[in-house]
């Protein structure tokens, strides 16, 4: 008896459920992240965002409708003034409609984006406005 060849059997057998269950469980994240939309509005708001920021002009003021998102954030928990965030030091925009993740993209102009805030106008996500101003950048001489 070839008790050699049983534990090659074994372990092989064993690697494949390991591999199958990962591939599963990464195709489940993939197919619940997209079947409600949310990956793809806070991809769409990310870029739509940074796109108005990278033609603004400094002084200008934007009230963009993020109805859609903030539904989606409102269903899954999410505080609704999270939503949308603005990282001035990197230049970047991050939407978020779940817990813990979201979608940054980068925008290219030399602005700050200052006052912004997330603005529920009927207290719900029935009609759910981002409002930002954009500046000229602030810069510390040394």
């Amino acid at each position: 008896m070839n008790k050699r060849a049983d534990t090659d059997f074994i372990m092989n057998y064993v690697i494949y459920v390991v591999l199958f269950l990962l591939f599963f469980l990464g195709m489940f994240y993939f197919v619940n992240s997209h079947s409600n939309g949310s990956a793809f509005y806070e991809d769409f708001y990310a870029k739509e965002i940074a796109g108005v920021i990278n033609n603004a002009e400094p002084g200008m003021e934007f009230k963009i409708d993020v109805t859609p998102v903030a539904a989606i954030a409102f269903k899954k928990g999410k505080p609704v003034e999270d939503i949308v965030l603005i990282d001035n030091v990197n230049n970047r925009v991050v939407v978020s409609s779940r817990l813990n993740t979201g979608t940054s993209f980068s925008f290219f102009k030399d602005v700050d984006v200052v006052d912004f805030y997330v603005e529920s106008v009927s207290g719900n996500s029935e009609t759910t406005r981002f409002i930002f101003k954009v500046k000229e950048r602030q810069r510390d001489e040394l």
